[in-house]
């Protein structure tokens, strides 16, 4: 019965969102942390930030990994296919009617106001994260050193992220010497022997 209702949240978190990946993130929220408490906020957060260092759309792999922590391999297939799926119908059907009404007036202003409904979503999303993620003066500056060389510079995010990285060990509340390693390597020896 898990299964089935994790792939009906996810389906529906993909089915009534729209503006990508970090518009998303306070709709998958509602769902993970308040309607159905799978995860923790704090659990919810450190998701968000690991799928924000891997590879490929965060709203996938957020699912992925809450999928992952509630109900292993067929959790995280499920959850991602459920938020996948909306999507795949919807743009077929809209790359069809698309190309058939896109001069039409009343469908340009559709178009325009999903717009402004994907610009909200996303200021959501900022103000959810960073009010966590922004908690010390350090932190403060190196989201703005990472928004200046984004906006302003075109800095490829994965050099921000490397770059974040060594900082915040260098200089941060975090060093290697606090890191709690034992939960760590048993952290990554449970996703390869799950992966095995």
């Amino acid at each position: 019965m898990i299964y089935l209702n994790m792939f009906i949240t996810f389906f529906k978190i993909g089915l009534f969102s729209f503006g990508g990946g970090y518009a998303i993130l306070a709709m998958i929220k509602q769902e993970v942390v308040l309607n159905n408490p799978w995860v923790t906020e704090a659990e919810f957060m450190q998701i968000v930030a690991i799928s924000q260092m891997t590879p490929g759309p965060i709203a996938i792999n957020t699912a992925t990994f809450i999928g992952y922590t509630k109900g292993g391999i067929p959790g995280s297939v499920l959850c991602t296919f459920g938020v996948i799926l909306p999507s795949l119908i919807l743009m077929l059907l809209i790359t069809i009617s698309y190309i058939k009404l896109s001069k039409t007036p009343w469908f340009k202003a559709i178009f325009k106001r999903l717009r402004l409904l994907s610009l909200g979503l996303i200021a959501a999303a900022l103000i959810m994260v960073l009010g966590h993620a922004v908690q010390s003066l350090f932190a403060l500056l190196v989201f703005i050193a990472c928004f200046v060389s984004s906006w302003k510079f075109k800095v490829n995010p994965f050099y921000m992220l490397i770059a974040s990285a060594i900082v915040g060990i260098l200089f941060g509340d975090i060093s290697i010497s606090t890191m709690n390693w034992s939960e760590i390597s048993h952290a990554l020896l449970g996703i390869f022997s799950h992966a095995s």
